[in-house]
């Protein structure tokens, strides 16, 4: 039997080396469609490579890369342990989003100079100003500190890759696409839930396109709102009784966000989505869904 599979796998070999070789197929280049973009400037902007003003350069996305460039007070929650993710995305209109990846407030921004020393300043709707002393400014590095509630100094390094979108209201992070994060402050109706529930779509689709445009190495969704299960050719939910809390705090009560969980269930249950063949990656795919989601709900 050993003598026979080894003639096989040589009568294999020797009919392989006999044919010809077959002309390599040239893949067709994968189009990225976009349906929810505004305007047609949808290109991004590097800022890296020469000099830029401290405005154009502070104007981006700014994260936390490791934990030892932040304070730990910054970085763990002293409750309950959780890990926190500061951060900033500030943009040319003067607005600015306080957190991304965490409890996010969106407000204003600005920039008061004193004695050559810079701070950025922060204003909410109904909170205190948020100061940051602007210790360091690249295009990829930003160095903070900041008072705790003892006046004692904070430090915080955040970094950049240094792109920004050429139309800012294409930026995942740009405060009309970060209302559905913010808990309301009464319950809401189903008109208001269904429209909640339909920007956080659209955020995850646009974020989905952020990380395409900015070609990263891996795609995170650390801090985010967890709703959605995401896996290669699929998206999928938890089961009811395993909704994360950080989904629960988009919405007035859990009641609530069990109406939301249930628009979404209902929506990947009952409509097949086309997802796109020869993309680069499972990205583009989950991106075009996203998308179609987005227009069926």
């Amino acid at each position: 039997m050993k003598n026979l599979l080894l003639l096989l796998l040589a009568a294999f070999i020797a009919q392989g080396c006999s044919q010809k070789p077959k002309e390599k197929k040239t893949a067709a280049t994968y189009v990225l469609k976009e349906t929810l973009v505004t305007g047609t400037d949808n290109g991004m902007i590097n800022l890296a490579g020469f000099k830029r003003s401290f405005i154009e350069t502070i104007c981006q996305r700014w994260e936390l890369d490791k934990t030892t460039d932040a304070s730990d007070i910054l970085v763990w929650d002293p409750k309950s342990g959780d890990r926190l993710f500061p951060g900033l995305a500030l943009f040319k209109d003067s607005t600015a989003i306080e957190n991304p990846r965490g409890k996010t407030l969106a407000g204003k921004w600005q920039i008061n100079s004193d004695n050559d020393e810079m701070t950025l300043v922060l204003t909410f709707p109904g909170k205190k100003p948020h100061l940051y002393k602007v210790k360091q400014l690249s295009s990829r590095k930003l160095r903070l500190t900041l008072a705790d509630d003892k006046g004692q100094p904070l430090l915080l390094t955040l970094t950049s890759d240094a792109q920004v979108h050429q139309n800012m209201q294409n930026d995942p992070f740009y405060y009309t696409h970060q209302w559905w994060r913010i808990k309301p402050a009464t319950a809401e109706s189903d008109s208001a839930i269904h429209e909640r529930t339909k920007a956080c779509i659209q955020f995850y689709a646009l974020y989905y396109r952020d990380f395409i445009k900015r070609k990263g190495p891996k795609i995170s969704f650390s801090g985010l709102p967890e709703i959605f299960i995401w896996y290669n050719r699929a998206i999928g939910l938890p089961d009811r009784d395993k909704i994360a809390q950080s989904w629960i705090d988009c919405f007035y009560n859990r009641e609530q966000a069990v109406k939301a969980y249930n628009l979404l269930r209902t929506l990947i249950v009952n409509y097949e989505f086309n997802w796109p063949a020869g993309t680069p990656g499972w990205e583009y795919q989950t991106h075009s869904v996203l998308e179609q989601m987005y227009h069926k709900f």
